[in-house]
């Protein structure tokens, strides 16, 4: 796949912090929906992380977590956990894409807010059938 952009762009957009980057085109492949309310993520790394899912596509999502650390590039496993219900999917595997510090998260706490992106990697057939049954039942529309 090739790079399109003017070699200028690429030079912004590698100097722009993840949170800057809301005014450039959006490069994702699979489209992305937004997901209903008391849904989470539990990224099984070397350090846990749990938070509410932002956004899923059939490749990927998107969740926050509040973090007083730096964020961290991990490989690791997912878990999705919905309220009410109970553990979702488990094992999924997946690699961590970005991570960076929501600005005007939590201003008088020393918590930060924090989002990460994350990429499946190597789903199973099943895997990717309950990712695609999930985004029918439990996402509110495009993101």
């Amino acid at each position: 796949m090739s790079d399109r952009r003017l070699p200028q762009d690429r030079r912004i957009r590698k100097r722009l912090s993840a949170g800057d980057r809301r005014g450039l085109p959006d490069r994702r492949h699979s489209r992305r929906y937004c997901v209903k309310e008391g849904i989470f993520a539990v990224l099984v790394a070397n350090k846990d992380k749990l938070g509410q899912i932002k956004d899923i596509s059939m490749k990927g999502l998107s969740f926050r977590y509040v973090n007083n650390d730096n964020g961290s590039r991990d490989q690791g496993e997912l878990k999705i956990i919905i309220a009410g219900y109970g553990l979702y999917l488990d094992n999924v595997p997946i690699e961590t894409i970005s991570d960076f510090e929501v600005k005007g998260g939590f201003s008088v706490s020393p918590l930060k807010l924090r989002q990460t992106g994350l990429k499946f990697v190597n789903l199973t057939p099943e895997q990717k059938y309950q990712i695609g049954r999930f985004i029918r039942t439990h996402t509110t529309g495009k993101s």
